[in-house]
């Protein structure tokens, strides 16, 4: 009996043991993806400001192209790996097979019969000349569901009889793009994203001030998401002899998501490359965020002012000052929490002085976010969605209702498609297979919807005219940098002349 209880508690030690050793492995393994090194956050906070010798700007972010255009898809939708934990994350990369959509019914929850199903490269027929859909019927190609840890997930085609050539995780997006965002028609009549096009008239806007203020910049502009033309034009740019590049990224509020594991984080890469190959030290400065200066708020509250202008006096009015989103109880180390506040706390109370001056009757605001606050990553209401906050409007019975996607620059399919159908799920009026015809992008592409009693408006991003607090944001952040070691041509002060260049293409090339 002593024995048999020497025994157990033997077998009981070693489970123990090869318990612990398994968690702090998997513990290894596994480090919150913004707290892994070279930690560009710490390196932000820390950094020398101070230009040394010649100075190179590169300007890079997550710029959906005007065009579609497969590599920057696949490479955004690979980021999001980043956050499935080893052992689970090479399951995540697997390539299972050619992803493929239904050229009419490309966003569907339950299986059905297609009758045109279309790949990543637009073909409705495989390399063997067969159309999918006779393969389907043959059945080779089998119905995958929607992913039940995603809200309003899709479910796809996939042919399971050869590979795709990139994880199927990533091949349904750029499936997606090719067949929904991008198809004519379909996503946009004209089958073209205004996204990267919007951003760059801001930032050539932006960069002709500081070159009226300066002189010459060197300079890059190019999408962070194609790695290759990335590297490219960074080694062009210290080709030209830059001894300090300066990182513009693209963003209100910087993230470890989309700036310091993205856009820096690749673009010190190339860097590195460089001064490997040359034998050279390169000094690399990130720019202030956008949402520290008071400017950029005036982009949205411009808008607001324009819209609410409209409204009838005596009106119930409540609106909604919508944030991006993200699954924020699982990533406490995100910089975003830190860097919101001068931003987002400051301009929802900015808002809510400006409909104070209005003579309506009761009034809100509230702030919200438009992703990761659904059923599945907020199952207790913790963070209010914009689909929550618009249906309280409508059930507090007030007459208007006024969204205002506040982190957003430059209409993207996040803002149009994606978060969407998140925002006004159940709207008697929304359609998820309404082409969005928007021909003129120099004016905001706004929303009406009438839910019961209550008039909704989507208020749009800036545009045209608007952009103008955009483009001196993103002139005082790069010359907060600059001023500290270069001579303005000039006494004058162009910079202090907020929103008063006029919007123009740039006159000089990148």
């Amino acid at each position: 009996m002593r024995l048999l209880k020497k025994f157990l508690i033997g077998v009981v030690v070693v489970v123990v043991v090869l318990g612990v050793g398994a968690y702090g492995t998997f513990t290894y393994m596994n480090p919150p993806p913004q707290l892994v090194e070279p930690n560009y956050y710490e390196y932000y906070k820390a950094q020398d400001t101070k230009p040394e010798g010649k100075v190179g700007i590169f300007i890079s972010g997550l710029f959906q192209p005007e065009d579609f255009k497969a590599v920057d898809f696949q490479n955004m939708a690979l980021k999001s790996t980043q956050y499935i934990p080893w052992p689970f994350r090479s399951g995540a990369l697997e390539d299972r097979g050619v992803v493929l959509l239904d050229s009419e019914k490309y966003y569907e929850f339950e299986k059905f019969i297609p009758t045109n199903l279309v790949d990543a490269d637009g073909r409705n027929k495989d390399v063997d000349g067969v159309s999918y859909v006779e393969k389907y019927k043959n059945g080779d190609v089998i119905w995958v569901p929607p992913n039940p840890t995603r809200h309003l997930d899709h479910g796809y085609f996939l042919l399971t009889t050869r590979k795709a050539g990139m994880p199927t995780i990533a091949n349904k997006l750029v499936t997606k793009a090719r067949v929904y965002y991008y198809a004519k028609g379909k996503g946009f009549v004209r089958g073209k994203v205004p996204h990267g096009t919007g951003n760059r008239i801001i930032h050539m806007a932006a960069m002709d001030k500081l070159q009226e203020r300066y002189g010459p910049i060197a300079f890059r502009w190019v999408s962070a998401e194609d790695f290759d033309e990335a590297r490219k034009q960074m080694h062009s740019l210290l080709d030209e002899g830059v001894e300090t590049v300066i990182f513009v990224p693209a963003g209100v509020i910087y993230s470890h998501h989309e700036v310091f594991n993205g856009a820096v984080k690749h673009g010190m890469h190339y860097v590195h490359e460089w001064e490997e190959e040359n034998g050279k030290h390169i000094k690399a400065i990130i720019a202030p965020q956008l949402g520290d200066f008071s400017v950029m708020r005036d982009a949205h509250k411009n808008m607001l002012r324009d819209r609410l202008d409209t409204l009838p006096a005596r009106s119930d009015v409540k609106v909604v000052m919508s944030m991006h989103g993200m699954a924020w109880d699982r990533v406490p180390n995100e910089a975003w929490i830190q860097l919101a506040p001068p931003y987002r706390d400051v301009i929802v109370q900015e808002t809510k002085e400006l409909v104070a001056q209005y003579d309506f009757g009761r009034t809100e605001v509230v702030l919200s976010q438009d992703h990761f606050a659904d059923p599945y990553n907020n199952p207790d209401g913790k963070h209010l969605s914009t689909n929550t906050a618009l249906w309280d409007a409508v059930n507090d019975k007030y007459d208007y209702a006024v969204h205002v996607p506040a982190e957003f620059f430059s209409e993207n399919t996040d803002t149009l498609f994606s978060h969407a159908m998140f925002n006004y799920e159940h709207f008697p009026d929304y359609n998820i297979y309404k082409p969005i015809d928007y021909p003129d992008w120099s004016v905001p592409y706004t929303r009406e919807f009438q839910v019961e009693n209550t008039r909704v408006y989507y208020n749009g991003v800036p545009a045209g005219d608007y952009n103008k607090p955009i483009i001196e944001a993103y002139a005082q952040s790069i010359d907060s940098i600059l001023s500290q070691s270069m001579t303005p041509l000039d006494d004058s002060d162009v910079l202090g002349e907020t929103g008063s260049s006029a919007i123009r293409p740039s006159t000089v090339q990148p």
